[in-house]
C-alpha cells in the first residue's frame, strides 16, 4: 500500500518536494483546462441546437407591425 501524499511530502527532500508540488500544480491546471473545454463544448452544442431551431420551416420571419418615434411624443427630452 502506498503512502499518503502528506507522508511522502514530509519524508521527501527539497528536490522531491519541488517535484511533488509541480506535479500537483500540473494536475490542477490540467483539470481546469479539461473543465473549460467541457464547458466550451457544451456552449457550442447549445448554440448549434438554438441555430437549428431557428431553421424550422414552419416558423415565419419576424415582421415590423408599426414604427413610431418616441421623441415626437415627448419634446421635453430633446433639450
Amino acid at each position: 500500500m502506498s503512502e499518503s501524499w502528506p507522508d511522502r511530502f514530509e519524508k521527501a527532500g527539497l528536490l522531491e518536494r519541488a517535484g511533488l508540488l509541480g506535479g500537483g500544480a500540473v494536475r490542477l491546471l490540467a483539470n481546469a483546462i479539461d473543465k473549460g473545454l467541457d464547458r466550451a463544448a457544451a456552449i457550442a452544442v447549445d448554440a448549434k441546437q438554438a441555430f437549428d431551431r431557428e431553421l424550422d420551416p414552419n416558423m415565419t420571419d419576424a415582421r415590423v407591425l408599426e414604427e413610431w418615434d418616441d421623441r415626437a411624443d415627448n419634446p421635453a427630452d430633446d433639450a
